[in-house]
């Protein structure tokens, strides 16, 4: 086989790739499985940075030109991001030799299905790794051109000495954030993973007391008093009570579980902690979880559109304290449909009033957790 259609075959492997969208997955999957920290943001915050940086290396080869200075600033925005977010440099360059690994594999196991000759298959690979090289080196350098000019203004230093301190920090770190120890403040963790989204949420959420920015890739605030709950149109914004400095950070963990609980279920706007406590107890045991909904729902049929708006309308009861008439009025129903409802899925299941007045929490609580887990299977 002629170099010239060595070459080709090789290129027209990289493009069948390149069009292959299980490419881009597989490629943020091993990089959110290699580094927790870029696991912590959603999918598809890693994706929109993957992206250009895999179709720039892509591009490179198939058209033989090699690496274009608009290329390599897919690598620069990808390490901008990262450091305004926090994602440490090494969790950064974890992830991005994850997906190098596993793109040179792929392209090695789609090379043998072809049997490419292996002479043609190391050119392409040294090539390829030539390109994934130079973009990890400018990722190297934007990331730490960032970091310096960021750490030049106070509130930088202030927000690294807060990342610090909900880490767990020592106490002693309080004093850098310019936080007073003697108040007591609100810890404040949204869903923004965008740093210029970021940028123009952060006045909202810090008060003249407070401090906001990214930690662990998204936006976070500590402050004395609430936002308005009106300028957080569209933005989840999860709110801790009121704690001293030196309690923010086991504060901060439950912020960061409750964000989750509350993205899962497409919430947004002002939340309070507390209000999201049964469903991050919900998801820390979603074993228990999906028994509760074997045991109770066995009679339900996923597939049946019917069966789901009874598992609806019942957790609909439940959330507003098992009153009909508040369901009505949430699901704009009238109450007599609620209440037909819930007898048909009386039939079905056993569901209905607790066994006696001492179980009517527990009660509440089992039937919750197997009605959302039913529900998000179905």
């Amino acid at each position: 086989m002629p170099d010239a259609v060595g070459r080709t075959a090789m290129r027209r492997l990289i493009e069948q790739m390149r069009a292959d969208p299980d490419t881009l997955q597989g490629v943020v999957e091993a990089a959110r499985a290699k580094a927790p920290s870029v696991a912590a943001l959603p999918r598809e915050e890693v994706q929109r940075r993957i992206a250009p940086v895999l179709a720039a290396v892509s591009s490179a080869f198939i058209d033989s030109t090699g690496l274009a200075p608009a290329d390599v600033e897919a690598a620069d925005r990808l390490a901008v991001d990262r450091a305004m977010q926090g994602i440490p440099l090494e969790a950064l360059l974890e992830g991005f030799q994850a997906g190098r690994i596993y793109v040179l594999r792929q392209v090695v196991e789609r090379a043998g299905a072809r049997q490419v000759p292996t002479g043609h298959l190391i050119d392409a690979l040294i090539e390829l790794d030539a390109y994934a090289n130079e973009m990890q080196n400018r990722l190297i350098h934007a990331y730490r051109e960032t970091e310096l000019s960021l750490t030049r203004t106070a509130h930088a230093a202030r927000l690294e000495a807060l990342r610090i301190l909900l880490h767990d920090g020592p106490a002693s770190r309080i004093a850098d954030t310019g936080l007073d120890p003697a108040q007591r403040y609100h810890c404040l963790v949204t869903g923004v993973s965008d740093p210029r989204q970021a940028r123009r949420a952060e006045p909202v959420l810090a008060a003249l007391d407070g401090l906001a920015g990214m930690v662990d890739g998204y936006l976070c605030a500590v402050t004395g008093r609430l936002p308005d709950a009106a300028s957080l149109e569209g933005v989840l914004v999860v709110a801790a009570p009121r704690v001293r400095p030196d309690q923010l950070p086991g504060v901060y963990d439950m912020c960061r579980l409750a964000r989750g609980a509350a993205c899962k279920r497409g919430l947004t706007g002002l939340r309070p902690l507390t209000e999201l406590a049964t469903a991050v107890m919900a998801d820390g045991h979603p074993r228990l979880a999906d028994l509760l909904a074997a045991d109770l729902l066995a009679g339900l049929d996923p597939a049946d559109e019917t069966h789901r708006q009874l598992a609806r309308t019942a957790l609909a009861y439940l959330m507003h304290g098992s009153r009909a008439d508040l369901t009505a009025a949430g699901l704009h129903v009238h109450p007599n449909t609620v209440k037909y409802r819930l007898r048909r899925l009386a039939e079905i299941t056993s569901f209905g009033g607790p066994s006696s007045p001492d179980d009517a929490l527990g009660h509440a609580m089992r039937w919750w957790m197997a009605l959302r887990a039913w529900l998000d299977r179905a």
